[in-house]
């Protein structure tokens, strides 16, 4: 078996206040690819003084969120003083910071390269945002500022025309594939079903109702703190769950859970307290038998976050001939099937981390077969490219940590990691967890699937987890004096006895 390892650690490039000088209160700042020199669409921020200080509006620009995008050239025309800018192109880029100063005498124009650290989509990986919230500001030129290839938003929606921009002239960063598919259902996206006759109906109602009117609707839990989570589970609707999601993002530190359940047995402390939460509940549902593929994206409380900044990259691998080899990796060729790559869980969810896993040689979203009695050998690899610092990278096989290290502790053992043995049904995730401290920005793979004698893994700790969580949820319709219980409980029924019957089958 081939073994790689490649393993990228990026600081920011700084450029000094002595090479961004402008006089006459005016300077053009152009953004180009360092690698040859081309046109570049970025995002940009640029503060009064310091970064993080009293950011400046800039004329002319299309909102990205946080920042504007920069459509490859913007004129700075601001008052006399100091500066600093920060320019991000998605994840896949060096993070470039600088400052300048405008003076009143004269103008001037400055060149910035953006350094790339990695190209997942010639990885044969492909980016996408799996819900992004609706925006009269033009999507395709947000993608290409963040260097996002796919994104699925709620209806055709009618975007400003984008300043200075002829309508002819291409915006690139190919290829560039928006669907307008999705419906947001109080914490359910349906993609691809009918629209709702009546928004009183519950969020399950109108899931099973999508769901049974054509077999080619999805559906995805975007909350998975919701109290109805044990019942949409119990439903067997839903086909994905956001990992990633609104409860990460850019504009502002989320502490806490508007709208479900909080932690059992406690409340939320630090930045990163919701994200742990958002994968404990998904590492939950694995290992109650659920085979669900993690999500990515914006969600429905986004507005203020750039496209992309959760992202999911999903790959698809060829057979190889040789069967001690790993399949090659190839690029999707359409966002339908981008999205049928995410359906299968040929993919990882991240907000930082660029992740390429293999487990056994393939791609997340595989599942290894074997029967009673035999025992499976099966080797983590990965290359890894980050900008922020790694706090640890894990492999869980059967929600126990099988392997952890420090990126530095990795990389003296060469990148390779022990082989874990499989003797039963399970699952396994690998994990990359940064140092970053406003909230949970990580990459996490969809699962790779372990099945003996063709029987998923059921733990009787994640079923007692739904359980109790499906109890507390029914005690809050009892206390809520507004909600018309009757609507509630044919589901409340089915769930009960999906949760019964998978408690029968359950083992320690």
């Amino acid at each position: 078996m081939n073994r790689t390892i490649a393993i990228c650690i990026f600081a920011s490039a700084v450029l000094s206040a002595s090479e961004l000088s402008a006089a006459g209160g005016a300077l053009r700042l152009v953004s180009e690819e360092e690698s040859d020199q081309s046109p570049a669409i970025t995002r940009v921020q640029v503060w009064r003084e310091r970064p993080g200080g009293k950011q400046v509006p800039i004329r002319k620009t299309v909102p990205a969120g946080v920042g504007v995008v920069l459509d490859r050239s913007v004129e700075l025309l601001l008052p006399d003083g100091p500066y600093a800018f920060q320019m991000i192109r998605g994840p896949e880029y060096r993070v470039i910071t600088g400052t300048f100063t405008l003076e009143p005498t004269s103008q001037d124009s400055h060149k910035v390269q953006l350094p790339r650290m990695i190209d997942m989509l010639e990885k044969g990986w492909t980016s996408g945002d799996c819900f992004v919230v609706a925006s009269a500001n033009s999507l395709p030129l947000r993608m290409a500022s963040e260097d996002l290839h796919v994104a699925t938003t709620a209806g055709d929606q009618e975007a400003k025309p984008i300043p200075y921009r002829k309508q002819d002239d291409p915006i690139g960063n190919d290829p560039i594939w928006i669907q307008t598919n999705a419906q947001h259902h109080d914490g359910l996206v349906i993609y691809g079903g009918p629209e709702s006759q009546t928004s009183k109906r519950l969020p399950v109602a109108r899931l099973v109702a999508a769901k049974n009117a054509s077999i080619e609707t999805k559906a995805a839990i975007e909350n998975p703190f919701a109290w109805a989570l044990p019942v949409w589970l119990a439903s067997q609707k839903v086909d994905g769950i956001f990992l990633f999601g609104d409860w990460l993002r850019l504009d502002r530190k989320v502490t806490r859970i508007k709208q479900g359940r909080p932690p059992i047995g406690g409340g939320l402390g630090g930045g990163q307290a919701v994200g742990r939460w958002a994968e404990e509940i998904y590492r939950n549902v694995l290992d109650a038998g659920l085979k669900l593929p993690p999500l990515a994206g914006g969600g429905s409380d986004s507005a203020n976050t750039p496209v992309g900044y959760n992202r999911l990259y999903v790959a698809n691998q060829t057979a190889s001939r040789y069967p001690d080899q790993p399949g090659d990796l190839t690029a999707v060729s359409s966002a339908t099937d981008w999205w049928t790559g995410a359906w299968n869980g040929q993919s990882v969810a991240t907000n930082g981390p660029m992740l390429r896993p293999r487990l056994g040689g393939k791609i997340p979203g595989h599942t290894f077969t074997a029967r009673s009695g035999e025992a499976l050998q099966l080797r983590p690899e990965l290359s890894l490219s980050v900008r922020d610092p790694v706090e640890y990278l894990e492999v869980i096989h059967n929600n126990h940590v099988h392997y952890s290290a420090r990126l530095d502790e990795f990389a003296k053992a060469g990148g390779v990691i022990p082989a874990l043995t499989a003797k039963e049904s399970g699952w396994v995730i690998i994990r990359v967890v940064t140092l970053h401290e406003e909230h949970y920005r990580a990459a996490v793979s969809a699962p790779w699937y372990i099945e003996f004698d063709g029987q998923p893994r059921v733990s009787q700790s994640s079923v007692d987890f739904f359980q109790r969580w499906l109890g507390d949820y029914e005690e809050r319709l009892k206390q809520d004096s507004g909600t018309e219980i009757s609507k509630h409980v044919p589901y409340i029924r089915a769930a009960r006895q999906f949760w019964k019957e998978k408690a029968a089958v359950a083992t320690p």
